[in-house]
């Protein structure tokens, strides 16, 4: 887990280790992907060969049905409280 920041222009910085890791280099596509308390970013290459092929989007609608459906399970002020700890 990485904790960064957001300058006041919106700018995100990913760490270098965690680029190195993910093959993240100078002018590499992301694909921004959200939900209401949720940002994910992903290689746009992972995002299209996946949305080109029927089984990724099968996949990735039973994926958004399941995040629906454990929203309550993850969004609790409980386990907030507990993270924090951590964080």
């Amino acid at each position: 887990m990485e904790v960064i920041s957001v300058s006041s222009k919106g700018q995100i910085v990913i760490p270098e280790e965690v680029r190195k890791r993910h093959g993240i280099r100078a002018g590499s596509k992301l694909v921004l992907l959200e939900n209401p308390d949720t940002l994910l970013l992903k290689k746009e290459e992972k995002v299209v060969s996946q949305l080109m092929n029927e089984e990724g989007k099968e996949n990735a609608g039973w994926l958004s049905l399941a995040e629906l459906s454990l929203k309550n399970v993850w969004d609790n002020p409980k386990d907030e409280k507990v993270w924090k700890k951590f964080l």
